[in-house]
């Protein structure tokens, strides 16, 4: 399984990479055919969760768990898992969900 990982920080971008050690992961905006996106909605505009669904991908949006506004669009814009920061770093497990 391929998967994309759209993160700023780079702390958080090496916690849920770390968490996907056997997947092929890669980091940035690119989308080249991955299965999954991870996308952080405080760092990327919401609207990019239709960009990636439309072309097939599974979409796993996070952001603050306060930011109940941003979770609530993400899902409008079809995102397959809405978490908060803190269930993201658990994203092998957050794959099983989808």
């Amino acid at each position: 399984m391929k998967v994309l990982i759209l993160e700023k920080n780079l702390l958080m971008l090496s916690r849920i990479r770390s968490s996907l050690g056997e997947y092929e992961v890669k980091a940035g905006e690119d989308y080249g055919g991955e299965d999954v996106v991870f996308i952080n909605l405080e760092a990327y505009p919401v609207e990019k969760i239709k960009e990636y669904k439309s072309a097939g991908a599974k979409v796993v949006a996070y952001c603050g768990h306060k930011n109940l506004e941003l979770m609530q669009r993400a899902g409008e814009m079809g995102a397959d898992l809405v978490v908060p920061n803190s269930r993201v770093v658990q994203a092998k497990e957050l794959l099983g969900e989808l």
